[in-house]
């Protein structure tokens, strides 16, 4: 019920969406280019090489480049949006409390449109738009409205579209109708990235305060994105309170990716956490370790991929990567 009620919370006759205000935020300490679209937007830098301890990161980079005919490059600017509210409690999550419980003192209704209208009257416009949150799973008609927005803005060859996932819910499946589903998986501007909270039960539970047993539903929400249509990548953060058994662990996760696509691990991307300001204050001990942890895992991730994989297909752009068998 917790998932309806926070969607029921930034939906508003499947048109209007609330969106955090970053502006005046403890988030804002943390962007260091300007804010815009009226404090409701930030520009982000995505870098393939975010750190020198972590391997790269090419997402949204690459789908981005290869579907607007642009030259190779090892970063990109997004426009991002956050939707205000998250039906998780991550730790580590770099977005302040009070932007993810959709508090009307910090944030405001707007439409597709709208959102449109703020982004063209940028100077300066990103070649990305990035749908975050939050978690803009919860409301996947925001997507579909951004994507008539970009096509009737003329928008459709300039811009590429990002959204995020928790990988928590099947909405996408459940709440769009079938004309609806088939403008997503008709729309090829579009890529979705689903972030799976931990590696196993344990790091999952510990990451997100949540039923371990959820950590499983990860899985069948992300075989059920794949079947929309979607361009479809992943994130797994590797954040544990500890490390015993850590390669059979990493081969357990390896084994749950492959059994949706053999190829799915070479779409997956470990995703770094460090400590941002809203993070810090949430720092204990334990988690200090984790984040320390995620060093030493990130080893075994690297050694499963040589262990699985050619270098020839290891080498290949994670946009070329195929994870689905009937394309």
């Amino acid at each position: 019920m917790k998932d309806e009620l926070c969607r029921k919370r930034v939906i508003s006759n499947n048109k209007f969406f609330l969106l955090a205000q970053i502006s005046g935020s403890l988030q804002e300490v943390d962007i260091t280019a300007p804010l815009n679209c009226e404090g409701y937007g930030r520009l982000r830098h995505f870098k393939r090489y975010p750190a020198s301890d972590w391997i790269a990161d090419p997402l949204p980079i690459d789908p981005s480049i290869r579907y607007l005919g642009l030259p190779d490059t090892d970063s990109v600017i997004a426009q991002v949006f956050q939707i205000a509210i998250c039906n998780l409690n991550c730790w580590y999550c770099f977005v302040p409390d009070d932007l993810r419980k959709a508090n009307l003192a910090n944030s405001r209704w707007f439409t597709a449109e709208q959102l449109i209208a703020l982004y063209l009257k940028e100077k300066d416009k990103a070649a990305v738009i990035d749908l975050s949150g939050g978690n803009p799973e919860l409301v996947p008609e925001w997507t579909i409205e951004m994507i008539k927005s970009i096509k009737s803005n003329g928008l459709q060859d300039k811009v590429y579209l990002w959204a995020d996932s928790s990988l928590t819910t099947n909405y996408f499946d459940k709440y769009l109708s079938k004309n609806q589903k088939r403008i997503l998986s008709s729309y090829k501007g579009f890529g979705q990235v689903g972030c799976f909270k931990g590696f196993d039960e344990e790091s999952f539970a510990f990451n997100t305060g949540l039923n371990p047993q959820i950590f499983r539903k990860q899985f069948e929400n992300f075989k059920s994105l794949l079947k929309l249509g979607i361009d479809l990548y992943g994130y797994v953060t590797l954040t544990t309170p500890n490390i015993e058994l850590i390669e059979q662990r990493i081969g357990a996760f390896f084994d749950e990716l492959q059994a949706i696509h053999y190829f799915l691990p070479l779409r997956v991307v470990p995703l770094k956490i460090v400590e941002f300001t809203p993070v810090k204050y949430r720092i204990n001990s334990i988690r200090k370790q984790a984040i320390e942890n995620q060093r030493v895992v990130l080893k075994y991730w690297v050694k499963e991929l040589d262990k699985r994989f050619s270098k020839e297909k290891r080498s290949l752009r994670i946009c070329d990567i195929n994870i689905r068998d009937d394309v």
